[in-house]
């Protein structure tokens, strides 16, 4: 089968592989949609250290092809998607039921071949059936989403909460919406006055700041007429946003960062001892993917126009190249089989 190569930074090539072999408890799919992550992009810049060559993408839905012998509740033809941690079930972690935070996970399109290829093995614990109302766009989506679900509910975010959301990407984008599902005045905080757009015209947030036009705490307190947000989401994974989102945090607020961050970074860390604000990660997107598609399927996500670049898989590693460069007011960048 067909499948694009990372061999290292900036360097992508079509191989010819074998085609997977299932297990016992796996399925194979035939993929029909891989989207670009922010992660891919990191590991593609060479901001992430992983064996190669290394088949990425953990983005992804297909049709379900074939399962294996103690697979009951998944059917060939199925349409899918699927988690893409596999935890090690030995360590303290595993055993606590928090396999994204594994000391050895197998993760797809990092440690193990991912989605971008033909066809990918995926055990069958990890696979969810999406609903007939949802499309394949719906599907390639719900990753991220559920990136998104998984971070609302570590931030406790509850009605009437002021939430700022640092970085309107994808992921970004979806925490808005979530917020606002569960009861948030949200404001998108960005340099790029088309994402900024996107949500506002969506009616994704209740106001946006750009900081390349204004100083985000000054600007914060105008529109809300709060010293702060209750919560802020750090969405990007740079030293300013990360900075931006302590500054934009009110006395005893909580910060929650999900950024990946390529370097380590400076911060000021008096604002967290004199403001008492407490700082929560999140990683991954445990236990999320029901929820998410539970939320897909009742309309409360909009996801029309997130999807703004779609490219055929012989025209991957030029998705991968525009990506990496930000061209084209670009949001979700889709390839598709």
């Amino acid at each position: 089968m067909k499948s694009l190569q990372y061999l290292g930074p900036k360097q992508l090539q079509f191989e010819d592989v074998p085609k997977p072999e299932i297990a016992a408890d796996e399925v194979l799919l035939k993929i029909r949609k891989v989207g670009i992550c922010g992660t891919d992009l990191h590991i593609y810049n060479g901001g992430m250290k992983v064996p190669t060559p290394l088949i990425m993408g953990h983005e992804f839905v297909g049709n379900v092809v074939e399962v294996g012998k103690n697979v009951s509740e998944i059917k060939v033809g199925d349409r899918a998607v699927a988690e893409h941690v596999i935890g090690c079930g030995k360590c303290c972690y595993c055993g606590d039921g928090k396999k994204n935070l594994c000391e050895t996970p197998t993760v797809i399109g990092l440690q193990r071949p991912g989605a971008l290829a033909e066809y990918l093995a995926v055990p069958a614990n990890l696979v969810f059936v999406l609903p007939d109302s949802l499309s394949y766009d719906d599907g390639v989506l719900v990753e991220p989403l559920s990136i998104a679900v998984y971070g609302v509910r570590r931030a406790n975010v509850q009605v009437g909460d002021v939430v700022a959301v640092i970085g309107q990407g994808p992921i970004g984008l979806f925490i808005d919406q979530v917020a606002q599902a569960a009861g948030a005045l949200v404001y998108g905080v960005d340099i790029m006055e088309d994402r900024l757009h996107y949500a506002k015209s969506h009616r994704l947030v209740d106001g946006v700041i750009n900081t390349k036009e204004d100083d985000a705490v000054k600007k914060f307190a105008e529109m809300t007429q709060k010293c702060g947000a209750d919560i802020t989401f750090e969405a990007v994974g740079q030293e300013a946003t990360a900075e931006c989102a302590l500054s934009l945090t009110k006395p005893n607020g909580r910060m929650v960062v999900l950024g990946v961050f390529e370097h380590e970074v400076k911060l000021n860390m008096m604002y967290v001892v004199k403001k008492e604000i407490e700082i929560i990660g999140s990683w991954t997107c445990l236990n999320s993917f029901e929820p998410t598609i539970n939320l897909l399927a009742s309309k409360h996500v909009k996801t029309d126009g997130m999807i703004t670049h779609r490219y055929k898989f012989d025209d991957a590693i030029k998705a991968f190249e525009d990506s990496a460069a930000y061209s084209g007011n670009r949001i979700k960048t889709v390839i598709e089989f």
